[in-house]
């Protein structure tokens, strides 16, 4: 688990660093009494990006092989001979019919822990896609249908859409057309192509409005694109938090296991270097990511709106030097007040005030 909370940590910091660089091309085309905006061109993804989240799906749903084979060595109390080890899987099985013909294989069940009713086949049971109304939807099954492509035909098949377009003014008469769900074109082409049109405004109206991108993941048996950093976090925190738990000893209200630990270093004693691992997984570390660079965005946008502005420079390099959280906190402060002027005339002065003072401090620090 350590090592795909690694892998997603490095494909989380690439769709960071995509997104950040502004992954769409627009422009305008006049169409009569309407001027539209229009994809002119799409920056292509980064290689590695699919390659990455396949390897790290592959390796979750390797995290659950790997308990199994070790549980039924456990419950042996000997090594499996070759021609057993062989019989070692997880099933996703969608229908009850398909797991009962996994539990009636001849050759599986002479392994006395994968016999039908003992404790470990029931944990498996509990953990198979047809428990779920829509077991498309299920992540054992999202898991196999993910790793089986990638190992077999394709990496993970990633494409960016738009997430959402919006007005600054939601009173302007901007009208955005924006995908109604994240299901892709007929054909399987990704949710934006060049050419799409986003949004349309009367001809000759100057409006200002934002667009959203996002990178998403198309999943192979039903088509649906999902946000890639949703569907990593959603498996990565199931596997971790539910299915090994379940599969090893019946429950998942037991302590977390941890998903940071440095495993690029060896160790004597691999349980203490767990006790002090870190608690947040690669997506939580992401989304805090994002949100630390959406608030220093909006942070010099609201105290520096020109280039031109007397305390411009002073305020980049002091939004730079902050940390995400203490970035976060002062977006969040000057949010806070929005709707009250007086407020946030207060709240503006004082983050000026701190960043001339981080400057002083900057200049008396260089002399």
């Amino acid at each position: 688990m350590a090592h795909v909370d690694d892998t997603l940590d490095r494909a989380l910091r690439l769709v960071h660093d995509y997104s950040a660089r502004g992954p769409l091309t627009l422009k305008n085309v006049v169409r009569g009494d309407r001027e539209e905006v229009v994809v002119e061109a799409i920056a292509p993804l980064p290689q590695a990006l699919p390659r990455l989240v396949a390897d790290a799906l592959t390796q979750l749903r390797a995290a659950m092989e790997h308990a199994l084979y070790a549980e039924v060595e456990a419950q042996l109390a000997r090594p499996l001979r070759d021609e057993e080890a062989v019989r070692i899987e997880v099933p996703a099985c969608v229908t009850a019919a398909a797991w009962t013909k996994w539990l009636g294989n001849t050759k599986r069940s002479q392994l006395a822990p994968l016999r039908v009713g003992t404790p470990l086949t029931e944990r498996l049971e509990r953990l198979q896609p047809f428990q779920r109304s829509d077991p498309d939807d299920h992540p054992l099954q999202l898991l196999a249908k993910h790793t089986n492509t990638a190992k077999h035909r394709t990496p993970a098949q990633i494409a960016t859409r738009i997430g959402t377009v919006y007005p600054d003014d939601p009173a302007s008469p901007l009208e955005a057309v924006v995908p109604a769900d994240l299901r892709p074109r007929p054909g399987g082409g990704a949710a934006v192509q060049v050419g799409d049109t986003i949004a349309s405004a009367p001809r000759g109206q100057r409006i200002a409005f934002s667009v959203v991108p996002t990178v998403c993941l198309r999943r192979p048996h039903t088509g649906v694109w999902t946000i890639l950093a949703h569907e990593l976090r959603d498996l990565e925190e199931w596997v971790r938090t539910i299915a090994l738990p379940v599969l090893l000893a019946g429950r998942h209200d037991l302590p977390v296991i941890p998903p940071q630990l440095d495993i690029a270093t060896g160790y004597d004693d691999v349980r203490t270097r767990l006790a002090e691992a870190g608690t947040v997984p690669a997506a939580e570390r992401s989304r805090a990511r994002f949100g630390a660079a959406v608030a220093r965005t909006g942070l010099v946008d609201v105290l520096a709106p020109s280039a031109v502005s007397p305390d411009a420079e002073i305020v980049r390099a002091w939004v730079a030097a902050l940390t995400d959280a203490e970035a976060v906190e002062r977006a969040i402060r000057l949010a806070a007040v929005r709707h009250d002027l007086a407020a946030i005339v207060v709240v503006f002065r004082a983050l000026i005030a701190e960043a001339r003072a981080h400057a002083a401090r900057a200049i008396n620090s260089s002399d």
